[in-house]
């Protein structure tokens, strides 16, 4: 029998599958096992290095060990960040909305760049914590804003701390960001009672569209908002690792992938 050995994109998913149940690998095993040289796999794991999928060893690789402290960042200072990317991924959102839709919006800064898109509607209802939201809709009477009580959380300009105060409405759709994303740990912030809010309305949602930009691909903050197991559809940028795209669709998700608008 004539041993055929695995393409490298094979090889590379069999490498993480193997790192996911074991913890490590060895260059030597995986070599014996594909049928490749050491020199081969070390290439292989260097690629997945590169691309954060693991951390290199001598003589193998393990888990890639995720820092997980975040410090929090104002609103408006995340409001300048990816700000095209984030235009990007909300305009592609605003597609999945119809008229008469009930929305759900998170106080995040992408649910916030949805804004403009939605008031091109002629009746909507929008249930959200975040103030700066509400408020921008001051000026489109067609739509119906709710607010949740509780308190003010400064740093993300929304109320939080009595998820079982928002008002009692079925979402159509419910769209929701965070600050990582992995395999392991799902979608993940940085605040409890922000997450608990977020829980709240993904529990009262029919869908729930998860918004990230490319940089929170492989970040993994203290607090897990939505299980992978859970995870529906999701709407990126570019720029996401090609093998980390898989792995998620091979999950079941469904991923848009989104590009920059020009101006």
């Amino acid at each position: 029998m004539v041993f055929e050995p695995l393409f490298v994109e094979e090889r590379k998913r069999a490498i993480l599958d193997d790192l996911r149940k074991n913890g490590r690998v060895s260059v030597k095993t995986l070599s014996d096992a594909m049928g490749v040289s050491t020199v081969t796999i070390r290439q292989d794991l260097r690629a997945l290095g590169e691309e954060g999928l693991l951390e290199r060893t001598y003589g193998g690789a393990v888990n890639r060990v995720v820092e997980t402290s975040m410090p929090e960042q104002s609103f408006h200072v995340r409001q300048k960040r990816h700000r095209d990317a984030k235009t990007a991924i909300a305009a592609a959102a605003a597609d999945l909305v119809q008229e008469g839709f009930s929305v759900g919006m998170d106080a995040s800064t992408t649910a916030y760049a949805l804004v403009p898109y939605l008031k091109k509607f002629n009746k909507l209802t929008i249930l959200t914590n975040s103030l700066v939201i509400a408020q921008s809709f001051l000026d489109s009477p067609q739509i119906q804003v709710m607010l949740p009580g509780g308190r003010l959380r400064r740093d993300s300009i929304s109320i939080v701390g009595r998820p079982e105060g928002l008002p009692d409405l079925n979402l159509n759709v419910c769209f929701m960001s965070g600050r990582g994303v992995t395999l392991t740990e799902g979608v993940s912030d940085v605040d409890p009672d922000e997450v608990m809010m977020k829980q709240a309305m993904i529990a009262r949602s029919v869908s729930t569209v998860i918004l990230l930009d490319a940089s929170k691909w492989g970040q993994v903050a203290p607090f897990t908002v939505i299980k992978v197991q859970q995870l529906e559809r999701l709407i990126t940028s570019a720029d996401v690792s090609v093998l980390m795209l898989e792995q998620f669709r091979s999950a079941g998700i469904h991923i848009q992938i989104t590009n920059v608008i020009d101006s």
